[in-house]
């Protein structure tokens, strides 16, 4: 099961969102919460981890039979015609 172009550069994106978001996250809140100590070096390490559960995520969901093709896991599409008659989304 392989990513087409528009699905890997959905779920990189995803990715690198997920890493920008939690290196601010660590350095706006870490203060507010004792973390002074932190270095900057070890907040951009441990911001690795969900960026890396966002990869496995939007490959998940993007080769599971969930949602759409997306990296999405909720359906950004609508269903398709045969779909849609059988029910499936009642």
């Amino acid at each position: 099961m392989k990513l087409d172009r528009s699905q890997l550069v959905d779920v990189l994106e995803r990715a690198l969102f997920t890493y920008a978001q939690s290196v601010c996250g660590l350095l706006l809140a870490g203060p507010l919460v004792g973390m002074n100590g932190l270095s900057t070096i070890k907040m951009a390490a441990v911001s690795g981890l969900p960026a890396a559960l966002s990869v496995l995520k939007g490959y998940m969901a993007s080769v599971m039979p969930i949602g759409d093709a997306s990296a999405s896991v909720i359906a950004t599409k609508p269903p398709a015609a045969a779909e849609h008659d059988s029910g499936m989304y009642d």
